[in-house]
């Protein structure tokens, strides 16, 4: 769970508590992430008419041993009614935290001048792992922008030469299908001259055909050709070069 802050960025709470928020609190400028939890001991149940009970409560005590007949014991984690108290650093990459607990000889209301004099005396260390943590995120923060612009930079690199490759590629087509059209124009312009020797007949019958088929046929045009090419800076546009 975390909370922006304008100066140390993010708090966490990390594994030690989840709630809605981190409680932080302040001496001078370092901040310190507070939690509060109940500790839970390890006790004895017995299972009797449907439920569990402590082993040392009134009801089993009282109970008679016919009463215990189908009856077992287990282990459970119960809430022992005591607190512990942890203090932690929630300035992520500062691994610092330190905990009190509460006993049946020392409540949580002994406990707070220890804890108030630890975390005083823990302010300027903890500055000092908040500033190197701040400048190894820092210097992260600068290999992953270089390795981005690096990434860029070479798929870019990568796209510019597709670009070219398409382009030289769609060009040869493009000359390749115009040269095969002039073999066609040179085809039609062939047979309109010997179509001029026919006879009449033969003129008449084939002129027709002739003129449907050169109407089938495309443009021999070279611009008309060059008009549908497309540059390499028309399909990839390089920010670098």
């Amino acid at each position: 769970m975390e909370r922006k802050d304008r100066k140390y960025g993010r708090y966490h709470s990390g594994s030690i508590w989840a709630p809605d928020r981190p409680t932080v609190f302040y001496i001078d400028t370092v901040p310190i992430g507070l939690a509060l939890t109940e500790m839970t001991e390890r006790v004895s149940m017995r299972y009797l008419n449907g439920e569990y009970h402590r082993e040392d409560s009134r009801l089993i005590r009282s109970a008679k041993p016919w009463q215990l007949t189908h009856s077992w014991t287990t282990e459970q984690d119960l809430p022992s009614g005591r607190f512990r108290v942890v203090v932690y650093s929630p300035k992520g990459g500062v691994d610092w935290s330190a905990s009190w607990q509460e006993t049946e000889q020392e409540t949580l209301g002994k406990l707070i001048p220890r804890i108030v004099e630890t975390v005083k005396g823990v302010k300027d260390n903890l500055q000092r792992l908040m500033t190197a943590a701040d400048e190894a995120e820092a210097k992260r923060k600068k290999e992953r922008e270089d390795e981005w612009e690096r990434y860029l930079r070479q798929e870019d690199a990568r796209k510019t030469a597709q670009a070219l490759a398409d382009s030289r590629e769609q060009l040869a087509e493009i000359i390749e299908r115009w040269g095969r059209a002039m073999t066609i124009e040179r085809f039609f312009m062939d047979a309109e001259e010997r179509l001029k020797s026919a006879n009449e007949e033969r003129r008449q019958r084939l002129e027709e055909r002739l003129d449907l088929a050169r109407a089938m046929m495309e443009s021999i045009d070279p611009l008309d050709f060059i008009e549908g090419w497309v540059a390499p800076e028309e399909r990839h546009r390089s920010k670098y070069t």
